[in-house]
């Protein structure tokens, strides 16, 4: 979805996309776009532009309306669309919470925008708990974020150690707003961000092994680039796995597991898991 939009809201001044969950399932049933323009826009224009573009990829599009709203409550809107997150020891906030964050906690000031991973989804907050777990035990000195929307991950990683990290995603938009987030959160110099298809770029291949692996994408994803996470993986490294609920695990395990990986922790928030796994310190070694 946002890569089909990038021209259209080139003309607006800000952009939400937000999962439409089911309640029961917490499958993702749906998107809802927001989109801010400084003056109406034309709705026959937009239906006539979106309604192609969802077809060209299997969706439906749905209704579009135009409100007016004064700037005074579109800033409360966001603020109470996007309340700050704690997640261990991170707290991931917009720009219109700056003020008032908690001393002890490791500030990540990210907007929401059409690269996924605001802070608000279980699966990014799931990932956070597994980073500040992972970083109470050991230091990771080389960092690769698998599929890095905006940057979230890579932040707190860059955050948490002297690390070099590279952050990839096969999305456009990700990768700028990811880099630009990077910047905003004063670790530029050491995240890297790349357009990536898995872990086909050369700097990817050049950059390992990863003592670290992070990779909040969705469970079939996981399962089929398990072999390539194996082959980017240090002796004795870890990866952090996430996208999934928790009925999909066991078979995101089983297919790392078929790689010498062994499951060593779990985080989860409802429905939604992410999964700690480890390489053996040496071939033919346990993790």
């Amino acid at each position: 979805m946002p890569e089909l939009l990038e021209a259209i809201v080139e003309e607006a001044l800000s952009v939400s996309l937000f999962e439409i969950e089911d309640e029961a399932t917490a499958d993702t049933v749906g998107w809802q776009i927001d989109l801010l323009f400084r003056d109406p826009p034309d709705a026959r224009a937009l239906a006539a532009a979106l309604a192609p573009a969802c077809a060209s990829v299997g969706a439906r599009f749905g209704d579009i309306a135009v409100t007016r709203v004064a700037p005074d409550d579109w800033a409360r809107t966001t603020e109470l669309r996007l309340p700050p997150v704690r997640a261990g020891r991170f707290i991931v906030h917009g720009s219109h919470a700056r003020d008032g964050l908690p001393a002890d906690a490791v500030a990540i000031e990210v907007d929401a925008g059409l690269a996924f991973g605001s802070g608000e989804h279980a699966t990014t907050q799931s990932c956070l708990f597994a980073i500040d777990r992972l970083a109470r035990r050991r230091r990771f000195e080389r960092v690769l974020d698998l599929g890095c929307g905006s940057g979230v991950l890579a932040i707190a990683a860059a955050k948490c150690w002297p690390a070099r990290v590279l952050a990839v995603d096969n999305d456009p938009i990700a990768v700028r707003v990811a880099s630009d987030n990077a910047r905003l959160n004063g670790v530029g110099r050491s995240v890297r961000t790349l357009l990536s298809d898995g872990y086909l770029h050369p700097a990817v291949r050049r950059g390992r092994p990863f003592d670290l692996i992070l990779a909040n994408i969705l469970a079939d994803p996981l399962i089929e680039l398990a072999p390539a996470l194996r082959a980017h993986l240090a002796p004795g490294g870890r990866a952090v796995l996430s996208g999934l609920l928790d009925r999909q695990a066991e078979a995101v395990v089983a297919a790392h597991r078929r790689q010498g990986l062994r499951l060593l922790d779990r985080a989860q928030q409802g429905p939604w898991v992410a999964l700690v796994l480890g390489s053996p310190a040496r071939r033919g070694s346990r993790a």
